[in-house]
């Protein structure tokens, strides 16, 4: 499936999810996991836009990985806190 969207419109929407978490992510601690990954991973691709090419890969890696942390704390089929 194609979507296309504005990338500051999708982060702007990823930005209100914070406040009406979906999923599990809705309390707890799946909840602070949940806003603070999203935060982090906006800052890291943030970051990586104004870096050279050399550090690049890394904040966008590392980006990639707090946003999968994001979607992890919303699962629904996964069980427990971790």
């Amino acid at each position: 499936m194609y979507m296309e969207i504005d990338p500051l419109k999708a982060w702007e929407r990823l930005r209100a999810s914070r406040s009406s978490r979906p999923g599990k992510a809705s309390s707890g601690a799946r909840a602070k996991t949940y806003s603070t990954a999203l935060e982090q991973a906006q800052q890291m691709f943030r970051a990586a836009e104004v870096v050279g090419p050399q550090t690049r890969p890394l904040l966008v890696f590392y980006g990639l990985s707090q946003a999968g942390r994001a979607i992890a704390a919303a699962a629904t089929t996964l069980k427990g806190e971790e």
